[in-house]
């Protein structure tokens, strides 16, 4: 009976000890189990990573980017070779303390240390974030460098040398607002660029050119694949795995002359701010695009702590050197406005050559209870059209504007293609402002301003309005021609690494200038006038060939002095130039802009091949040459200095 029982009982017991022995065990299993899920599944893409990595490394090859030639073939932006050191944070051992010490005891020629151990750390910090991803720890560095890290790459397991290619400008900061500068990716963007080829650390145009013509420019990069030792020193391509070769990408032909922009930057008064356009009206080329202050744009190139310090500087500098005043800088046109003023008065038949006005100018003109002043306080008299530009007198232009009306104004200043993009393929231009009755009720409602009839005599002598000097360009290049406003253009032509054409940008007409012959005749003698001799703009004449300008000074609330203006085409009748200069806080815009202007003209028409032909065309060998001016008569010279100030 005993016997029995003990039988029945000993299949419990053998359950129960099983049952034991399973719960005991169970926490080992579960914890295998888990370890199992996280390697094969939660980290399956790393451990495969490093798997095929402990012999092999995947590499980016970065395609060369493409140069930038003027429009003689000279390069305005290129490429240098560099070397940077790159951390590889999966191959760094747990404890990265070695490593960081390795990196602390380099020293480069003078006995300085390379690297110091607090940026080490927080470097190694922020890549450890992108685990297989190279972080650059040092850029630009020497080849001496290099050879050491090379030398000590068992005590730097990690440590990985990058060949790379970097930006060089030849011409500095004389064209940087054109060229632009590259930057490397900010961390908040790389995760939408990463899908367009892009890679982390990789550096892309920032601003002008470079931005603009990013995705042309940069090509498609390649991939190869090395073998690699136990401390991730390459040993080679892996002859058994084909690369994928990277995509070059194209060279851009521009229409700028470095040579002209580079006497506007050299004529422009260092000190002062301001912009400099100059373009062929006859389709839109920009021959030159200079804005001051500028920047040197190899900073951008250049190793972090330089990049950093300088970036600083130029962020923190009140002067705003990164902002192109020629496309994004907004001016009151000024006196510079009046020829509009005049042209629309001439076509509608408000106006004629020898129109006077019914009130002469005795330095000022009453309109209500205001009282409009000239800038001649002992006024000029009585003034026919042409007169009345050459000595830019308010009056004249007061009254024509109230005969006009502010939509007359606007219909011809549209015409010109004032108040809106122009189109230009540069990024961050603005479009300006032209005022009149709706656009100012609009602008100023919630101050309760409301538009007075008055205040057309303001637009009318320029003072109401806002415009770029890129807009100013375009509008006297159109009085010149008369015919048609081009968009204005950088790029002329894009050719890949073999030198073949692959674009080509044709003229665009942006707007039709819908004038007759006579308002044409009559707009080239009063621009011409302007910088004949007594006229405000004589120190932009250029012998042989016959200028058309206006000088003009535009309010500014921000500063002590006006802002100085001048425009000009040439020759007047049939222009091949057209130029704007704006010089802010600058006093006289025939005192100050004229001669820069002056400077840039007299050397297009001597030693640019198209300017010669020109000049060749309207003096040819034989005629009697025309006489230089070099100075104005001298009653005239005290007119002009007396009333440089306010014109």
């Amino acid at each position: 009976m005993a016997t029995g029982k003990r039988l029945q009982d000993e299949p419990h017991k053998r359950r129960a000890m099983s049952l034991a022995i399973g719960v005991a065990y169970a926490p080992f299993f579960i914890v295998l189990l888990i370890s199992l899920y996280r390697i094969q599944i939660l980290n399956a893409e790393t451990n495969i990573r490093l798997a095929s990595e402990n012999s092999m490394r995947e590499r980016v090859i970065v395609p060369p980017r493409g140069i930038i030639f003027d429009r003689n073939g000279l390069e305005l932006a290129r490429n240098r070779p560099s070397y940077s050191i790159c951390v590889l944070p999966y191959r760094l051992p747990r404890n990265r303390e070695p490593v960081i010490q390795a990196l602390c005891k380099i020293r480069d020629a003078n006995g300085e240390p390379v690297f110091d151990s607090l940026t080490l750390a927080q470097q190694m910090r922020r890549a450890n974030s992108r685990r297989f991803d190279l972080t650059r720890i040092k850029e630009d560095v020497s080849i001496e460098l290099v050879s050491i890290i090379e030398e000590r790459y068992m005590d730097l397991p990690g440590i990985v040398v990058e060949t790379e290619s970097r930006r060089e400008y030849p011409f500095g900061a004389t064209a940087f607002h054109v060229i632009g500068y590259m930057g490397e990716i900010p961390e908040r963007e790389f995760d939408t660029l990463r899908h367009q080829d892009y890679y982390w650390g990789d550096l892309m145009g920032r601003a002008g050119l470079e931005r603009q013509y990013e995705s042309v420019m940069r090509g498609r990069c390649g991939r190869e694949f090395l073998e690699v030792n136990a401390y991730g020193k390459s040993l080679g391509a892996v002859s058994h795995i084909r690369g994928i070769e990277p995509i070059y990408g194209n060279d851009l032909y521009l229409s700028l002359d470095i040579k002209m922009q580079t006497v506007a930057a050299e004529a422009f008064p260092d000190s002062l701010r301001g912009a400099v356009i100059a373009l062929d009206p006859r389709n839109g080329d920009v021959l030159v695009m200079f804005s001051n202050p500028s920047v040197d744009p190899n900073i951008f190139s250049a190793g972090t702590t330089v990049r950093n310090t300088a970036w600083s500087a130029v962020t923190s500098d009140r002067s705003l050197p990164l902002n192109n005043r020629a496309i994004a800088g907004l001016y009151p046109p000024g006196s510079t406005f009046k020829p509009l003023t005049g042209l629309a008065g001439l076509n509608i038949g408000n106006i004629n050559s020898t129109t006077r006005m019914s009130v002469g100018c005795g330095g000022s003109f009453r309109f209500g209870s205001r009282i409009a002043r000239c800038h001649n306080p002992r006024g000029h008299g009585s003034l026919s059209y042409s007169v009345a530009n050459k000595f830019s007198c308010n009056v004249f232009f007061y009254q024509l504007g109230l005969r006009l009306g502010d939509e007359n104004i606007n219909k011809y200043a549209r015409m010109f293609s004032l108040g809106e993009i122009t189109g230009v393929d540069l990024p961050g231009e603005r479009a300006g402002y032209l005022s009149g009755e709706r656009a100012y009720n609009q602008r100023f409602a919630s101050r309760g301003w409301r538009w007075t009839q008055g205040l057309v005599m303001d637009m009318a002598i320029g003072q109401q309005q806002v415009l770029t000097p890129l807009q100013l360009a375009l509008m006297v290049g159109g009085m010149g021609n008369g015919k048609e406003i081009f968009q204005p253009r950088l790029l002329n032509e894009e050719r890949n690494k073999d030198g073949i054409l692959v674009r080509q940008n044709t003229p665009i007409v942006r707007s039709k200038i819908d004038i007759t012959q006579y308002t044409l005749d009559v707009t080239h003698e009063a621009l011409a006038a302007v910088i004949r001799p007594g006229g405000t703009g004589w120190r932009s004449a250029v012998p042989g060939i016959q200028v058309g300008g206006k000088t003009g000074s535009a309010q500014n609330p921000h500063g002590d002095q006006s802002h100085a203006l001048f425009i000009a085409c040439a020759p007047v009748s049939n222009p091949v130039i057209s130029v704007a200069v704006v010089v802010e806080n600058a006093g006289g815009g025939g005192a100050i802009a004229a001669p820069i202007a002056g400077e840039l003209l007299r050397y297009f028409f001597a030693e640019t091949e198209e300017g010669r032909a020109v000049h060749r065309r309207y003096n040819p060998p034989g005629a009697t040459p025309t006489r230089q001016i070099t100075r104005a008569p001298r009653q005239v010279v005290q007119v002009v200095e007396e009333t440089a100030d306010n014109l």
